[in-house]
């Protein structure tokens, strides 16, 4: 039976942390031109999240462009938008400022253009703090996330990363890792598991990443992730599946583990 988190956050009419995981495309466009196009075609796949890396983006330090980009993308849709600026050191394409970073964060979450942020856990207490206190008042979410792209930590690691990102005031609790073995995909779905029982009210995304972790993004949410990420228009991350393939597979997990 599926472990849903007892609080789950809703935004826009979808739950994270429900019966059933949220798909997310990520978006990837450099140019504010491929920007908007990507992200009608993501619109027109219907997923439950879009996440936009804007740490893709070539004109990130222009914060009247970003700005502009992104109102228009929010005009375009309701669904949920998920504001990332992955840090280079875990895997963003380009090495952006905390001060561009924070700024465009500022601005977007005080113009209500997304509805959830994404911060990694090495930003630190202090930043994460300021970031929270900016959110939570305007009805934004926070997700604190821990990306390794070479390696698996061990369980008690991860469950610790996951405790330290709640404590830090996330919202949501991510964590993304390398396996490089079949016992490291057992090591981040039991992590999972017991950080899910242990901190039954916050929403947890985790993954194993790579062509090996693959089945993460697919049984990850029976052991408590709530939310995958796939491919809708363009990957942002190694092993992530096809939308419509990985709805097919849901369709079956759901008719073995909803109807219990």
């Amino acid at each position: 039976m599926r472990l849903k988190a007892a609080k789950p956050i809703v935004v826009r009419g979808k739950k994270l942390g429900g019966d059933k995981p949220l798909i997310c495309f990520p978006l990837v466009g450099k140019t504010p031109e491929a920007a908007l196009e990507e992200a009608k075609k993501a619109i027109a796949g219907s997923p439950d999240v879009i996440e936009l890396r804007v740490d893709a983006w070539n004109f990130i330090t222009d914060k009247q462009t970003s700005m502009k980009v992104l109102g228009e993308i929010r005009k375009l849709t309701d669904i949920p938008l998920l504001l990332t600026c992955r840090s280079h050191l875990e895997g963003g394409f380009q090495e952006v400022s905390a001060e561009s970073r924070n700024a465009l964060y500022k601005g977007a979450i005080e113009e209500k253009l997304v509805d959830l942020v994404d911060i990694e856990l090495i930003s630190g207490y202090e930043e994460i703090k300021n970031l929270k206190q900016i959110a939570s008042p305007r009805g934004v979410y926070v997700v604190v996330s821990f990306h390794d792209f070479k390696k698996t930590p061990p369980k008690e690691v991860i469950f610790a990363t996951i405790a330290k990102e709640i404590a830090f005031g996330g919202d949501v609790a991510k964590v993304a890792v390398m396996p490089q073995s079949m016992e490291d995909v057992l090591i981040l779905m039991s992590a999972t598991l017991m950080a899910r029982r242990e901190f039954p009210d916050i929403p947890l995304i985790t993954m194993s990443m790579g062509s090996l972790g693959s089945i993460t993004r697919i049984a990850g949410w029976l052991f408590g992730s709530d939310l995958t990420f796939a491919v809708g228009v363009a990957s942002s991350a190694p092993g992530q599946i096809p939308a419509g393939e990985l709805r097919e597979v849901y369709k079956l997990l759901y008719s073995l583990y909803l109807n219990e």
